[in-house]
């Protein structure tokens, strides 16, 4: 490809699994079970990004992009989505006598959670997945993609803050949003066009401070916040504990089979401090992809109803 960079990942990596968990999360398949591909932007521009692992041990990734931008910018957001920064060792290390997760680790070795590509991508993500189901949400980000969206090489990049902030709100809601999950959105989207509102900004608080500056925009509750944490930022110790699927999936694996509280789950994923959130993905996924592989998005929709936010 025109624009090329190759990284290598600083503990175990294992990219064609990564790529398979997350499309285990949504109703559709990956084109190839050993690629990424993900519509960008840098700036103003749009890019096709392809990421093939190029070596296994040790591994490196060979990351293009289709049209080029700066070796920098490149290497900047491939490292931020991919999270080669993450060294699952230490998880490891803490959890291999569990009995519970040291089999768990195994058969799920490499497994490491994706960023997406941007906080503003993260943070409508986070709502419009409150209080209805997995595929639900994700059928209305498909249409607003599509329909405000820019497609390049067969993959539709998330609308700019921009084109969402010159929508009505009922132009919006002919996605499938309610009136005030359009109305979030496009004041989100306002407060960043108008210079309101720098959401990279949270990239160097601390974990409390993060998530109280997510909980201070309209929108965003409590869960909300931790799921941006956890899937926008990748703190690795931050588990979303009102999340509904998950109370019933710690439960499931560390209690007595029953849906927990949130104070409970926070209980139950204690040992794994400071992993609790990379504990918590690797839970959810070995009940997609091992356990239970044929419960798709849409097997079990209403377990993963997410909490009213408000």
């Amino acid at each position: 490809m025109p624009g090329q960079v190759v990284l290598s990942p600083k503990g175990p990596y294992d990219l064609g699994l990564s790529v398979r968990a997350g499309f285990r999360f949504s109703p559709d398949k990956p084109k190839a079970p050993d690629l990424y591909q993900a519509a960008v932007r840098f700036g103003s521009r749009t890019s096709l990004m392809e990421v093939r692992e190029r070596n296994r041990n040790p591994v490196s990734l060979e990351v293009g992009f289709r049209p080029a931008s700066s070796k920098e910018k490149m290497r900047e957001l491939a490292e931020w989505i991919l999270h080669t920064d993450l060294d699952l060792r230490p998880f490891y290390l803490c959890s291999r006598g569990h009995a519970t997760f040291g089999p768990l680790i195994k058969s799920l070795r490499g497994l490491i959670p994706m960023r997406a590509p941007s906080l503003f991508v993260m943070a409508v993500t986070a709502i419009t997945e409150q209080q209805i189901s997995l595929v639900a949400a994700y059928r209305i980000r498909e249409r607003m993609i599509e329909s405000y969206g820019e497609k390049v090489g067969g993959r539709w990049a998330f609308p700019t803050p921009e084109a969402l902030a010159r929508l009505s709100v009922r132009e919006l809601k002919s996605c499938g949003l309610s009136t005030r999950k359009a109305e979030y959105i496009i004041g989100l989207a306002r407060r960043i066009t108008d210079g309101d509102l720098d959401l990279d900004k949270i990239k160097s608080l601390s974990d409390a401070d993060a998530r109280a500056f997510c909980m201070e925009i309209r929108g965003l509750g409590p869960w909300a916040a931790d799921y941006i944490l956890v899937r926008g930022l990748g703190r690795t110790d931050v588990v979303p504990a009102d999340d509904l699927g998950l109370q019933k999936l710690v439960g499931l694996y560390l209690g007595d089979g029953k849906r927990l509280t949130a104070p409970q789950v926070r209980a139950a994923m204690e040992p794994f401090s400071p992993f609790r959130g990379i504990a918590a993905f690797y839970l959810l996924v070995h009940y997609r992809l091992i356990k239970w592989p044929e419960n798709r998005v849409e097997g079990d929709a209403k377990e993963q109803t997410r909490r009213q936010e408000t």
